[in-house]
């Protein structure tokens, strides 16, 4: 059995999505959001799983542009699920809402 793949210029370059679990981490996730901001690479979209937060982390995530999803059961691992099978991009990275990145992170891992 043979397996070929295509690959050339009429290749579509891979597009990435950054996944950010959180509950109850507004100001955390607003300094996190603005180094995602300053990625060399822009990803093709940012993801907050909101975890069932209390504070205003939801409208903290909206002022950065990230798009939220739900996940009203609580924990780490629903949360993470829940953003993987929301998001778009052929590459998914997964980050904290407390984790500052480094500018060149999105670029690195594509």
């Amino acid at each position: 059995m043979s397996h070929e793949f295509a690959v050339g210029a009429s290749a579509a370059p891979l597009t990435c999505s950054i996944v950010i679990p959180c509950y109850n981490d507004a100001a955390l996730l607003r300094r996190s959001l603005r180094s995602v901001q300053q990625q060399t690479v822009a990803p093709a979209e940012v993801l907050v799983v909101d975890n069932g937060s209390t504070d205003d982390s939801e409208s903290a995530a909206k002022e950065f542009g990230a798009r939220v999803v739900e996940e009203p059961r609580r924990g780490i691992t629903w949360a993470v699920h829940t953003g993987f099978n929301a998001a778009r991009g052929d590459i998914i990275l997964r980050t904290d809402a407390d984790t500052v990145l480094r500018s060149d992170y999105v670029a690195k891992s594509m």
